[in-house]
């Protein structure tokens, strides 16, 4: 089995767990790391994101994040919301971690949205199967992930990281990928 390939049967069941565990009482959790601060450095665009964008800056995605890279402290972050351009990032000790969501006004611009990014991101490889959990989705050798959901598309860029992160030393490509699953899992399609 492939290391994107475990990860993928290991992030599948960890997003499963972590959204059931917030809507019903679960048994109680070994202890995570606490979750970061958050801060919103800008906002140009007249209505809010949706909660499933601001999610990936929330504390179930924040609580995600450090316990995957073990991080200690817990990261900070800060977001900005810019043309219905949710940018979440993650200041880690050893870089930082940005996830973001388009909120396109319908599934005709998202579509469009997601093929003229993967044009700027140069070479890709797709997602299939469960590793794209359904919904299309591409990759970078580099570590980027973008997944399209209904009219969002879902962008985690983990090319400030390390080659090895964490204490499973997951590739940047692997971080990008769990924590993108976890986002996914979780949305709800607001």
């Amino acid at each position: 089995m492939s290391a994107l390939k475990l990860v993928a049967a290991i992030g599948v069941s960890a997003v499963l767990a972590g959204c059931a565990s917030a809507k019903a009482a679960a048994p109680a959790a070994p202890a995570a790391p606490a979750a970061p601060t958050s801060t919103t450095t800008t906002t140009t665009t007249a209505e809010p994101p949706s909660a499933s964008a601001s999610m990936v800056c929330g504390p179930e995605i924040a609580k995600d994040v450090a316990a995957i890279l073990a991080a200690s402290p817990a990261p900070t972050t800060t977001s900005t919301w810019t043309d219905h351009l949710f940018t979440c990032t993650y200041h880690l000790p050893s870089g930082t971690l940005v996830l973001s969501v388009k909120e396109s006004p319908d599934t005709p611009s998202a579509n469009t949205y997601f093929t003229t990014l993967r044009q700027q991101l140069g070479t890709t490889s797709q997602l299939t199967g469960t590793l794209g959990l359904g919904n299309p989705g591409y990759q970078t050798a580099d570590g980027t992930v973008v997944i399209l959901k209904d009219a969002k598309t879902l962008r985690v860029d983990a090319t400030a990281l390390p080659a090895a992160s964490g204490p499973n030393k997951l590739t940047r490509a692997d971080v990008a990928y769990e924590v993108a699953t976890d986002v996914i899992g979780c949305w709800n399609g607001d």
